[in-house]
């Protein structure tokens, strides 16, 4: 029906439509109008199977002399979207109208199956916006494979490969975007820690403020000016770093690091917060945050010794059993051979 003589990126594709002295490079005669589905005898559901993202000569306008061509996309909302003009003769020079070379077929595959996992992944449950992307991604994934496999440019083992090669590759690279979250999240929890004021400061601070009561003295801010330097003092080193979060971010962030460690165990999150907390070691920090820090990393070896006590004590436990398991096994078979005896 229909011959692909140019691939466009849904960016490049926008570009096009939406203003016309780009598309006029492409066009005679450029209409920027969605066309309806019936348009050079094309069904609703033809239209539907056409892969987005390009641009088509239709069969029929092969040797005319106005030839017209299809542009075929797809918008935010997951719904097919086309466009149609005259082409200029230099459009049909310029591109040739030969099948994609098997070169360009595989960079088009792995682009699709790419975008296809990446929208399936971000699919969610009641989210229509999100399910029709993913929909469609799969769609225009299976009519380039189904395409590649009539053309015989790739056998069914290849795709395959293809397949799961780009899988793997991908869950690699999601499982370290997800640990780098996870270490920045915790950066976020232990900065926040660190610039508190210490409770010597704070006490200082009150007790200042009860001495000026005691003395009437009611210009409170100028009089305590040196508490609030040494509050300051406290929170440079930090600050830079530190992200400003609403209490919605805040619950947030604790709720997804409490997802990633329901997910792994305790010796990989631990890992991860070591190198956190080394990494902070390097900050220029002032006593009282290097105090903190000290104390927090305390904390978190001591919590991995127990853990690694209740390890070994499981361990342990799971040894007997199995000893007792085999010591059981051997009574009954004992048992068994002299019964028949």
């Amino acid at each position: 029906m229909m011959k692909k003589i140019k691939s466009l990126s849904n960016d490049q594709f926008k570009t096009l439509v939406s203003d016309k002295r780009e598309l006029k490079k492409f066009m005679k005669h450029p209409q920027n109008e969605k066309i309806e589905a019936d348009w050079a005898n094309i069904s609703e559901q033809q239209l539907r199977d056409i892969p987005s993202g390009a641009v088509y000569l239709t069969q029929s306008a092969l040797g005319e002399e106005k030839p017209q061509v299809l542009l075929v996309s797809t918008d935010e909302k997951g719904q097919k979207q086309a466009y149609k003009s005259e082409a200029t003769l230099d459009f049909l020079k310029s591109h040739d109208v030969n099948p994609v070379l098997e070169k360009d077929r595989e960079t088009q595959l792995k682009t699709s199956y790419i975008t296809f996992l990446q929208a399936h992944d971000k699919e969610k449950p009641q989210d229509i916006d999100s399910m029709l992307a993913r929909v469609n991604a799969e769609n225009d994934y299976v009519m380039l494979k189904s395409s590649a496999l009539k053309e015989k440019q790739f056998t069914s083992d290849q795709l395959k490969g293809m397949e799961n090669e780009l899988s793997h590759q991908f869950q690699a690279r999601k499982q370290t975007q997800e640990k780098d979250r996870y270490q920045d999240d915790y950066k976020q929890e232990v900065l926040e820690v660190m610039q508190q004021p210490s409770e010597a400061t704070q006490y200082k601070q009150l007790f200042k403020q009860s001495l000026l009561a005691q003395l009437g003295i009611s210009d409170e801010k100028e009089s305590s000016k040196e508490v609030k330097k040494e509050v300051e003092a406290e929170k440079a080193p930090v600050e830079k770093q530190l992200k400003q979060e609403t209490p919605q971010e805040k619950e947030q962030r604790l709720a997804k690091m409490k997802g990633f460690e329901q997910k792994h165990s305790f010796d990989k999150v631990y890992k991860l917060k070591k190198e956190v907390l080394q990494e902070l070691k390097e900050l220029n920090l002032t006593d009282s945050q290097r105090k903190k820090l000290t104390k927090l990393e305390k904390a978190l070896d001591t919590e991995k010794k127990i853990m690694t006590s209740r390890k070994k004590k499981r361990n342990h436990k799971m040894d007997l059993q199995s000893f007792l398991h085999g010591v059981m096994e051997q009574i009954l078979q004992k048992n068994g051979r002299k019964r028949k005896k």
